[in-house]
């Protein structure tokens, strides 16, 4: 059923169609108000009604570059360019795992080009998750083993094979009979190395897989002190170390990844990977990677839009972008600038907590639990998009496009410290 005639001009009234035909589970109907995002350019969106929001969230982090890039736009632009010459259109969908296309290789040899010298292999897939799960697959290959150390507040995806990684127990629940728990050993978020090498020492553990910096429990840093810990530990007793930098990963955080200060023999990376366009990629050591048998033309890990030319493209566009316009160092600077003018317009506030951040990944933590999330309610109202985070809710994170306009940045921040006297 098209709404168009039936008030297609309203959030409320696409969030009433789609209450009725999308799993209950799927969308957080949000309203006072609602938003349903029709239209953007760089980092405003405009609802169906054409009202404009600030966007400080960027799709979860995923869109670096922001809303419709020109970087993307360029890409589309000579597809259909060339669909109009004498030549066929460059392919969109291939058999990634069976025959190859030119857009998957040089997408993989850019990235691989980008990463730190030890890091020379890569498989894609379409999801943080995915990448996560061939990182789990590749550890347990190359050990032999198949145990994990997790830590607290740890997110590591939702799909079935990987829920266990991931701590939040209201999201494992509903599945607690399916899941193998038994497989993941937990322990706190900046642990002390004796009850790392504690749990390292029973020889059975594949390996260590830590966020540098968690995210959905509001930009916690592990610190490069703690990650060299990890690295010595996981030395010592033949682990992998696995970065989660789905999040974190190429710029957000002021640096490409944090494999730069601190190795490690796997690293995850998606959203801004891709600017927006599915895609992901689980980077490695030859060590590691080799482990993997050579394909004999049924891959034992594979998927039927892993490697897809077009997001390919839209990847490589991506990071010649960030590299091309020192986005990473700007993330950085810009960061540090927008933390600074937290601190200074917020620290002192009682209803804050703490205010903390690495490059264009920031929080502001409340003392009270549920704040963050009255604050974005309050922020949507404002025409600002930010987003929930802790796990009660307790904080607001900021992570906008890398690219970012610093006064509208600016405009939103205003708009955030304006918010929180509606707490009171």
């Amino acid at each position: 059923m098209d709404l168009v005639g039936v008030g297609a001009g309203e959030n409320e009234g696409y969030l009433r169609r789609l209450k009725a035909i999308e799993c209950p589970d799927a969308t957080f109907p949000a309203t006072e108000p609602s938003l349903v995002m029709h239209r953007a350019s760089g980092s405003v969106v405009f609802d169906v009604r054409g009202t404009a929001y600030i966007d400080l969230c960027a799709g979860f982090g995923a869109l670096a570059l922001g809303h419709n890039p020109s970087a993307h736009r360029q890409v589309l632009v000579n597809r259909l360019y060339e669909a109009e010459s004498e030549l066929a259109p460059l392919i969109t969908h291939g058999m990634g795992d069976v025959y190859s296309s030119s857009a998957k290789v040089n997408l993989i040899s850019y990235l691989i080009d980008l990463m730190p010298p030890d890091l020379t292999m890569a498989a894609l897939a379409l999801t943080g998750s995915q990448a996560v799960e061939i990182a789990v697959k590749t550890a347990m290959l190359a050990t032999g083993r198949s145990r994990f150390v997790v830590f607290s507040g740890s997110y590591h995806g939702l799909d079935l094979g990987i829920l266990p990684l991931t701590e939040r127990a209201d999201f494992k629940a509903p599945f607690r009979g399916f899941l193998r728990e038994d497989k993941v050993v937990p322990l706190s978020f900046r642990c002390s190395e004796a009850e790392l090498e504690c749990a390292l020492s029973s020889s059975d553990i594949a390996g260590v897989i830590v966020e540098p910096v968690q995210g959905r429990t509001g930009c916690r840093p592990a610190g490069l002190t703690w990650l060299q810990m990890l690295r010595r530990q996981c030395d010592k007793h033949s682990s992998m170390l696995i970065y989660d930098e789905v999040f974190t990963g190429l710029g957000r955080t002021g640096q490409l990844t944090f494999a730069e200060h601190v190795p490690c023999d796997l690293l995850c990376l998606g959203k801004a990977f891709g600017g927006g366009f599915p895609i992901s990629a689980c980077v490695g050591t030859a060590a590691a990677m080799t482990a993997w048998p050579a394909s004999k033309g049924e891959a034992i890990h594979t998927g039927t839009f892993f490697g897809h030319p077009l997001s390919c493209d839209i990847a490589l566009a991506t990071l010649k972008e960030m590299r091309e316009s020192d986005l990473i160092d700007r993330a950085r600077d810009l960061g540090l600038e927008a933390l600074s003018w937290l601190k200074a317009a917020l620290g002192e506030d009682p209803l804050v907590q703490d205010i903390r951040g690495e490059g264009l990944m920031l929080a502001i933590e409340f003392k009270k639990d549920g704040n963050g999330a009255r604050l974005m309610d309050i922020l949507r109202a404002q025409g600002v998009i930010a987003l929930a985070s802790g796990s009660r809710g307790e904080s607001l994170s900021i992570t906008p496009a890398l690219n970012i306009p610093r006064p509208l940045l600016i405009s939103g921040l205003e708009a955030v410290k304006a918010s929180v006297n509606l707490l009171r």
